[in-house]
């Protein structure tokens, strides 16, 4: 039997088991579970985790995966205070999940783990997708998390998913694994069987201006542009580089040179600017390596949905009639706050252009994971993203 998928949420955040409950019942009145089942939950950060998961694990005897996030998004809207739930089940769905924790203090052996783990639970099946939500105190080294993680895996499988959020308090914040609960953590979720997944990533940024290139960076530091300190360059589009909000309506688009004449179509956005006053450096959120060539970005409102529109479009074109059992969705905290009431919107025009029967479930992360387009060979590698919406159908 093919896949099946149902969605469920509640806004009970007051009485989580109670949440917990309300989801599980709504999950089994969609569909019946199969030989394999997982969730995905993804909910606000005031939840009672335990309660919560307690209720849904009283209807669903399942594998729950998930985070808390910085907004919900799924079949049924966009909403701010939620447990959003998606089921997935399958007699021909094959799974294998791992956990690494201390992930801040060894991530070399946290990602390990999780990967000998998962690959483990999998057996000789080749997985075709891994579902992961590190930690997000790592977000200024994610780029060295993805590489372990794609460097433990097998080098073809599409590596998706989003840091937790906190609802913008910076804080902690927290994983779900098998239906624990986990902080400085990666949990990972290799899927293989009957699927063949799809990932489609787009943020509606416009990269504009001179090309330049980093002649001195290391890590998130970008210490110089064209051999200038790296804030001169930045001085030349940016009215006030003391004002944050404005640093961070100017990101930087990091370009491919080995796409050649698209390297100006297909790009990662680098954001969260600071700089240092004494030298000049630039502080992101995410590695730009040296000698990478950059372009100052631009993005409004409605570029940003422009951005999301394409995305569903595009994925919906490249899939042509094959069916969408699932879309996972993952969009940045930034493009929330650039969005403010408009929000709903990004997840509107998702659900406008696809059937009625696809269970859609994602989150406002804290930096998003996925190839720029797995159908391609030159764009199927998975990256770090900043400020982008990352689509994965299977």
């Amino acid at each position: 039997m093919s896949i099946q998928s149902a969605v469920a949420y509640s806004e009970n955040i007051d009485e989580s088991y109670e949440a917990g409950l309300e989801i599980g019942d709504m999950i089994l009145e969609k569909i019946a579970l199969q030989a394999n089942s997982l969730g995905f939950l993804f909910c606000h950060i005031e939840f009672d985790f335990a309660e919560l998961l307690k209720g849904i694990r009283e209807k669903l005897d399942i594998p729950i995966f998930g985070c808390t996030t910085a907004g919900e998004a799924n079949s049924n809207g966009y909403f701010e205070e939620s447990a959003s739930l998606m089921v997935i089940t399958s007699d021909a769905l094959k799974l294998g999940f791992g956990i690494g924790e201390n992930l801040s203090k060894d991530p070399e052996a946290a990602v390990h783990a999780a990967c000998t783990s998962a690959q483990a639970r999998l057996g000789e099946d080749k997985p075709k997708l891994a579902l992961t939500f590190p930690d997000s105190s790592l977000s200024l080294s994610t780029d060295h998390v993805l590489g372990l993680l794609q460097d433990g895996l097998n080098k073809d499988v599409q590596v998706v998913g989003g840091l937790p959020g906190d609802n913008y308090q910076f804080k902690k914040t927290y994983q779900f694994f098998n239906g624990s609960i986990y902080s400085d953590s990666i949990p990972l979720l290799l899927l293989a069987g009957d699927i063949e997944p799809l990932v489609i990533t787009r943020s509606g940024w416009i990269p504009l201006g001179k090309k330049v290139k980093a002649t001195k960076s290391e890590g998130n530091i970008l210490y110089e542009i064209d051999h200038q300190p790296a804030i001169e360059y930045l001085k030349n589009y940016i009215p006030d580089v003391d004002d944050p909000d404005l640093m961070g309506a100017y990101p930087l688009a990091l370009l491919d040179e080995s796409l050649g004449d698209d390297a100006g179509s297909y790009y990662v956005i680098r954001g969260g600017f600071t700089y240092n006053k004494e030298n000049g450096s630039v502080i992101g959120n995410g590695h730009i390596p040296e000698n990478a060539t950059l372009q100052i970005a631009r993005g409004a409102r409605e570029d940003i949905l422009a951005g999301a529109e394409e995305a569903i479009i595009t994925l919906k074109q490249k899939l042509a009639n094959k069916k969408i059992h699932a879309l996972l969705c993952f969009s940045c905290a930034g493009r929330r706050l650039m969005l403010g009431l408009e929000t709903k919107k990004e997840i509107e025009l998702i659900l406008n252009n696809l059937p009625a029967d696809c269970a859609v479930n994602g989150f406002y992360t804290y930096g998003e994971l996925g190839p720029i387009d797995s159908s391609l060979e030159l764009l199927k590698k998975s990256r770090y993203h900043n400020t982008t919406l990352v689509l994965c159908a299977f």
